[in-house]
């Protein structure tokens, strides 16, 4: 096993997500194992040459499925399938048992602002974390020892179809739920960690000095960008740059992480040399890691960022598989509930997509052929000169490849917003990197000097500004489509491996022998199907027009009844397909129509509303229906 740490995590993730979906016992997973173990060592006489030859085909994966591949897997799915079933049955012994809660405890978080109440984070005595709401006249600090009596609040799990689970989402926090404070006491100041206390203050000193040296408009930007602390920003922003595809700019990404690895090598290496610049980086990385709070993004971002230094410190290749791997099985070993957070599956498939796609990208890009010899030579001269434009597209492209579905999975947009952002972003978003953290430094020192830094630096943040509205001015930057099936996305990340996979084998010099036994297999399959191309299209037809028909047969009446929270909304669909909305919703804290019920339809795949209706005018019924209206997403409405 030339990567034994990515056989372990590949089984890690097998055995979590067949305790999480499947809920069974991963021997069932055994048993097939050593079921296709034992037909791909099934000998077999030499027959005639065939290319769906299934038995043939099975001497293929005797190189992938050893016998210790095999054991790696099945033991590090065990561990894994053990560990979320057992966690599982912790977080349900805590949400059907648990009522009041009398316990000792040590506050963990910087006070959160809500609504009449203040929100903490609060480690109770036996490990265990909750959200610690509380409407009493105390303040309460980072590292506080408290005796807490209140009532416990379970997590609501989705109340739509495809809705937002929050009590999945708390998992991924490892949060067990809410206590509802009725009395608090401080027992002792400065409880908890003292490294973690030294780290937290460190963050809100730097948070307080950006707050002192940038203006209202783009303290919160800088806070997002530096620190991964958004909650300074106005909404619109945020969504303006959820629009344009952008937003891991306002969560640390490895981008943020290249850029510090580069600031602190180039600014040590001449008077402490390389490697221990390197080093230096690393402790950085890792002071960095625990100030902005060790979420998903952060923490992948810093761990391949300090493997990475220490491989050149150690003089040892650098194997960025490897680094992901490891990376990934720090996470899931500290939260298995992990692999099912957005953060997770957008960071690492970002990652992944810039693996894989980037080089086949790339090359693509510089081999686009044309015609007219004048455009040609514009071109050749564009190439030679703009090879950092060139990889900023390959990049965003690649990245965009893996996780377009995803996005599309969970907030049904799409678009090419992305491309021309990004090529704007990198112009800037360095700067503002590397400026904010030696401004950051310097503030500790002399505030007035960080003033004078903070000035120039709202420049860039300015244009950034502007660069987040692209997604909803240019053409096609970005729009709402329905959520695609789950084999839809599986057979789309089949077909860009295997296009990806047999691009680098058509555009590759030295192939290794397998690869010439799959490129010269494809001319066989080509030679072979020849004479049978039109009567396989003929059955393409017939099968698109099956499938046509089918479509349009009458279907089951079906009557939805959707959770609006305050008010009624109900959803009708006709046995012949038409759509009849009674009902929106209303509130005046929270916009429904386009966080609850604008989702939920494009959930259920619901292209266009035919027919609204408007049983009558309170606030709490009609207020949604205008988001409709506006749009012209309706062919009639009608009001009762």
């Amino acid at each position: 096993m030339n990567r034994p740490i990515l056989i372990v995590v590949i089984g890690y993730i097998i055995g979590i997500l067949w305790g999480l979906y499947l809920q069974t016992s991963i021997v069932l997973l055994y048993v097939l194992l050593a079921i296709i173990y034992i037909i791909i060592n099934f000998k077999y006489k030499k027959r005639k040459f065939k290319i769906l030859s299934i038995k043939r085909h099975f001497r293929y994966l005797k190189l992938i499925f050893k016998i210790n591949t095999i054991l790696v897997v099945v033991i590090s799915s065990f561990i894994s399938n053990s560990i979320i079933k057992y966690q599982e049955n912790k977080y349900e012994k805590i949400y059907h048992q648990l009522e009041e809660v009398n316990s000792i405890g040590v506050i963990v978080s910087n006070k959160e602002e809500k609504e009449y109440k203040n929100r903490y984070k609060i480690k109770l005595k036996n490990g265990m974390k909750f959200y610690l709401d509380t409407e009493l006249d105390i303040e309460l600090h980072y590292g506080d020892k408290i005796r807490v009596t209140g009532k416990y609040q379970e997590p609501q799990e989705a109340k739509n179809y495809k809705g937002f689970d929050y009590k999945q989402y708390l998992k991924t926090l490892k949060i067990y739920g809410t206590i509802k404070a009725e009395n608090v006491k401080i027992l002792e100041k400065n409880a908890y960690n003292p490294i973690l206390q030294v780290t937290n203050n460190i963050f809100l000193k730097i948070k307080e000095n950006i707050e002192k040296t940038y203006n209202q408009e783009t303290q919160g930007l800088m806070l997002g960008i530096l620190l991964g602390y958004t909650k300074n920003i106005d909404e619109e922003i945020k969504e303006n740059f959820s629009e344009s595809n952008i937003s891991h700019v306002l969560s640390v990404s490895g981008m943020h992480v290249s850029y510090i690895i580069f600031l602190v090598t180039n600014s040590t290496k001449n008077f402490l040399g390389k490697r221990s610049s390197k080093i230096i980086s690393s402790v950085v990385l890792l002071l960095y890691m625990v100030i902005t709070g060790f979420s998903v993004s952060v923490v992948r971002a810093c761990i391949m960022g300090i493997i990475s230094c220490m491989s050149f410190v150690l003089y040892r290749k650098n194997d960025t598989i490897n680094n992901i791997a490891i990376s990934i099985l720090i996470i899931l070993i500290n939260n298995p509930f992990s692999i099912i957070s957005l953060s997770f599956l957008l960071t690492y498939g970002g990652t992944i997509g810039i693996l894989f796609f980037k080089n086949n990208i790339e090359k693509f890009l510089k081999n686009i052929k044309i015609r007219n010899r004048k455009w040609k030579y514009i071109f050749i001269k564009i190439q030679r000169k703009c090879q950092p434009i060139i990889d900023c597209i390959s990049v965003s492209i690649s990245a965009q490849i893996v996780i377009a579905p995803i996005i599309l999975w969970s907030f049904n947009t799409i678009g090419i917003a992305f491309l021309i952002c990004n090529l704007l972003l990198n112009l800037v978003v360095g700067i503002i990197v590397m400026g904010g953290l030696i401004q950051a430094i310097i503030t500790f020192v002399n505030i007035k000097l960080g003033h004078i830094i903070a000035y120039f630096l709202q420049i860039p943040i300015y244009i950034l500004i502007p660069i987040s509205k692209l997604g909803t001015k240019i053409p096609f930057g970005n729009f709402k489509v329905v959520t695609p099936y789950l084999i839809q996305i599986i057979i789309y990340y089949f077909l860009i491996i295997l296009i990806n996979y047999l691009y680098k084998i058509f555009h590759k010099r030295n192939l290794t022998v397998t690869e010439n036994r799959i490129k010269n297999l494809i001319h066989v399959f080509k030679f072979k199907i020849k004479p049978y191309k039109k009567k396989i299209l003929y059955i393409l037809v017939f099968c698109i027009f099956i499938l046509f028909v089918l479509s349009k047969l009458p279907k089951d009446l079906k009557i939805y009844f959707i959770d609006v929270g305050q008010g009624d909304s109900t959803l009708i669909v006709t046995p012949k397909e038409k759509t009849i909305l009674i009902d929106g919703g209303g509130s005046q804290t929270y916009d429904v129509g386009k966080n609850t019920l604008l989702p939920y339809l494009l959930d259920r795949r619901i292209r266009q509303i035919d027919y609204l209706m408007v049983s009558h005018f309170d606030f709490d019924h009609c207020r949604n229906i205008k988001l409709y209206n506006e749009r012209n997403e309706s062919k009639k409405c009608y009001y009762n």
